[in-house]
């Protein structure tokens, strides 16, 4: 670091302060980005070219960009945006009975039913 830039952050005790300072000001994921993330997750829908397997896969990578990215999605709203990503035609009554479901509360749980009815169909 420069001499100036040492005055300025010398005052933060521990290193785990420091780093935290340091990532808001020089590592921070932008705002834009975060809203392309959160949009494309709770847009992202069902491509009929890949397995319930695939789409899940995909929509798990979204969760962790997101976590990596400070957003932090509760249980309800990862199984939220799965079920929305679910087209209505094909996986309406499926939608229908999970969501009313109380069972089901973690992405995991919503992704194991999902792979059981898949390998049903």
């Amino acid at each position: 670091m420069h001499d100036n830039l040492i005055h300025e952050y010398e005052k933060y005790p521990t290193a785990k302060e420091l780093w935290k300072v340091l990532k808001v000001a020089y590592g921070s994921t932008s705002a834009m980005r975060l809203r392309a993330l959160t949009l494309r997750f709770n847009q992202y829908v069902l491509d009929p070219k890949h397995s319930m397997i695939q789409h899940l896969d995909v929509m798990k990578d979204m969760i962790r960009e997101l976590q990596n990215a400070g957003c932090e999605l509760s249980d309800e709203q990862q199984v939220l945006a799965v079920l929305s990503s679910l087209p209505e035609q094909t996986w309406g009554h499926v939608k229908l009975v999970l969501t009313h479901n109380e069972q089901i509360k973690t992405f995991d749980c919503v992704a194991s039913h999902l792979k059981l009815e898949a390998d049903h169909r």
